[in-house]
């Protein structure tokens, strides 16, 4: 329990604020992705003199209620999976493991898997042998493989092969994702991630509220909104109360910070960083036009506009706007 107690990313701040000193650096640089994002704003907020320079990217709102960031991020994914299924007639491999569409497909293997059905993945002993594909394991693999569009192709296998009784690549999608390392080992990715995230905000304590918010999500978002809104069940019965609470962050003294959005985010929303853009007192939003989790690595425009902000603390001009491959 006393663990449990100082898991939170305001622990971790303080906890990163310990490293810059230990280093001897008088301010700290910081480039922070996705949740890292969030411990970045947090430090902005309670050390804002000793930041030099700071780039968040797959912006996290602090802002948001724990609900609403589940529906928003539903939607977010809703709409990533509807451009998987527009890109798969323009795409050789696609179209040819798909050749009646990745929609009707999809919708054939997951309602097999709602009304019960498993698929066998052969796994080898390394992974633990046979494993069930669950319709459960399945939506992991189908979230897993939106968060970028290069992974869209093994979205594409792993449909068809599913559809021929063949879970394997619906399995190493959602392992991946789970924190399954190639040793066999798993990492605590999900463990930590549920301790950290049920100290830093509430989450509702009734079943109630979690039923509800599975049926209204089942109505936007078909796909996700149902497995989202249980995704957080386990904070309903968390023994450590939380600590944070839903707050938008300003970080008053702090240098500019460069906060980078992609548009089609499912992660993340791009709403999101503009969001945040506009809470900091000090803060620049370049965009990344196009798909995926973070820009950073899909994008050597963005690339170059961080590296010059980290380097010289030169910010790319107001609305700078980049596209995803050069």
């Amino acid at each position: 329990m006393a663990l449990l107690e100082h898991v939170g990313t305001r622990d971790t701040v303080r906890d990163l604020d310990r490293i810059r000193a230990a280093l001897g650096e008088a301010r700290l640089n910081y480039m922070g992705f996705s949740y890292g994002t969030y411990l970045g704003e947090l430090y902005a907020e309670t050390f804002p003199g000793r930041v030099r320079a700071m780039v968040l990217d797959g912006v996290v709102d602090p802002a948001l209620s724990s609900t609403t960031e589940v529906a928003q991020q539903a939607e977010a994914f809703e709409g990533d999976l509807g451009d998987f299924f527009a890109w798969c007639p323009g795409n050789k491999a696609c179209a040819g493991e798909l050749p009646r569409g990745a929609k009707p497909a999809y919708e054939r293997l997951f309602r097999g898997l709602a009304a019960g059905h498993r698929l066998v993945a052969d796994l080898s002993a390394q992974y633990g042998g046979p494993q069930q594909v669950t319709l459960g394991v399945a939506e992991v693999a189908l979230a897993g493989s939106l968060y970028s569009d290069q992974t869209w192709p093994y979205l594409a296998s792993a449909i068809a092969q599913g559809l021929a009784g063949n879970g394997v690549l619906l399995a190493a999608l959602a392992y991946a994702l789970e924190g399954l390392m190639a040793n066999g080992q798993w990492t605590n990715m999900l463990a930590a991630g549920n301790a950290i995230s049920c100290l830093d905000r509430p989450y509702p304590p009734q079943l109630a509220a979690y039923e509800q918010l599975a049926a209204r999500l089942a109505k936007v978002a078909p796909d996700f909104g149902a497995a989202d809104a249980w995704s957080n069940l386990a904070c309903a019965y968390w023994p450590v109360r939380p600590e944070g609470g839903a707050a938008a962050i300003h970080a008053p003294g702090s240098p500019p910070i460069l906060v980078v959005g992609s548009t089609g985010d499912p992660a993340t929303p791009y709403a999101w960083a503009q969001a945040v853009a506009r809470q900091l007192d000090h803060a620049e939003l370049l965009t990344r036009i196009g798909p995926g989790h973070t820009a950073y690595s899909y994008s050597t425009c963005v690339q170059r506009w961080t590296d010059r902000y980290l380097e010289t603390l030169a910010l790319p001009p107001e609305s700078t706007v980049c596209p995803s491959t050069a």
